[in-house]
């Protein structure tokens, strides 16, 4: 399999573009950080900084429902770090997938321990 051109990856970027632009409209669902990579996808991170662990939880499940996103089974490591990851295709241009993310960290105590 060739390069892919940049023209290729350009039309990938400019469709996600208009797709961000479409979800940028939702006024009823939580703002989330949203990026483009090169490859054209969407890719929205949940906020960890502002956000409770529960608050967390609630905007990945209402951004996974909105998308008819396919969630993948949520993985809880060692340290009690909880990843949320779904994945999604909106129906624009050519079609842009796209990832919704959420690493819930465990609350931390007034001494910085995870409580």
């Amino acid at each position: 399999m060739g390069a892919v051109p940049n023209s290729s990856k350009l039309r990938w970027q400019r469709d996600a573009h208009k797709a961000l632009g479409g979800l940028l409209k939702l006024n009823d669902l939580p703002v989330i950080a949203w990026r483009i990579p090169v490859s054209g996808v969407l890719v929205g991170d949940v906020d960890s900084l502002t956000s409770t662990p529960a608050e967390m939880r609630a905007a990945f499940v209402a951004w996974a429902q909105r998308l008819d996103a396919v969630v993948v089974p949520e993985r809880a490591a060692v340290d009690g770090v909880t990843h949320l990851y779904a994945k999604f295709r909106l129906d624009v241009g050519f079609g842009v997938g796209g990832a919704l993310r959420a690493t819930i960290y465990q609350p931390m105590d007034d001494d910085g321990g995870a409580r």
